[in-house]
């Protein structure tokens, strides 16, 4: 462990920017993201997944053969119930590590799944990323930036000034608003929130209505609500 922290040392200081596939504590003062630590890798050893091409949770291939992008990376697949709740339910995690590191390391998710890739999960993950500072990821070729074009440039104009504050504070305050866990609050800083309701109902806090399926940002007082109704 030691050797690795003076390598990743020796390069930071060089001026290399450093990631992790993953992403630890010990190695928070040297690298800039750690992608996996939002999304990890997702039952590496399931047959369905990996190896069972007429699988409908194959999620595809590493290599491609016309330039494109893998369908490793492409393909929006479903996972199965029984890992949700280990990998992505939002009633299952807690941001321990933005809690600590958020003006530090930037996470994400892991590059096999991008903000697009989890089929019926896209406006779930979505509401999480604004929720914990998590910058969306996507693998992009001609024929994914047309069909995603519209969504992520409507999208990064909330995105960007989000972040440009968000990135500025520390993640001072984690909490559920509901007893089912689907209405989540984070705080960066002391002027800046965000509360996602995840579930399917409306959900009041203090003179403001939330809608099902969507996230509140409260930027010093200005609100800006965030809807994922049309992505999945």
């Amino acid at each position: 462990m030691g050797t690795i922290v003076k390598r990743l040392d020796y390069l930071n200081k060089k001026g290399f920017v450093i990631g992790s596939e993953g992403g630890n504590d010990y190695a928070a003062s040297d690298i800039a993201f750690a992608h996996g630590l939002e999304t990890p890798v997702i039952k590496w050893d399931d047959p369905d997944m990996r190896e069972n091409e007429d699988s409908p949770y194959f999620i595809g291939k590493y290599a491609s053969m016309d330039g494109s992008i893998p369908t490793r990376y492409s393909k929006i697949v479903p996972i199965k119930e029984e890992y949700k709740p280990i990998y992505t339910s939002p009633v299952y995690s807690i941001p321990l590590f933005k809690l600590v590191y958020n003006r530090s390391v930037i996470t994400t998710h892991h590059w096999e799944w991008d903000s697009y890739k989890i089929k019926g999960q896209t406006g779930e993950r979505r509401l999480k990323e604004y929720l914990y500072n998590t910058p969306p990821l996507f693998h992009l070729d001609e024929a994914n930036w047309k069909l995603h074009q519209a969504d992520i440039t409507a999208n990064m104009k909330n995105w960007t000034p989000f972040q440009q504050e968000a990135l500025r504070h520390e993640m001072t305050n984690f909490q559920t608003l509901d007893t089912d866990r689907l209405v989540q609050k984070t705080e960066f800083g002391s002027d800046l929130q965000v509360i996602a309701n995840f579930s399917s109902k409306d959900f009041q806090s203090e003179k403001l209505t939330i809608p099902a399926h969507s996230a509140l940002i409260s930027n010093n007082g200005k609100i800006t609500m965030i809807s994922t109704d049309n992505l999945d």
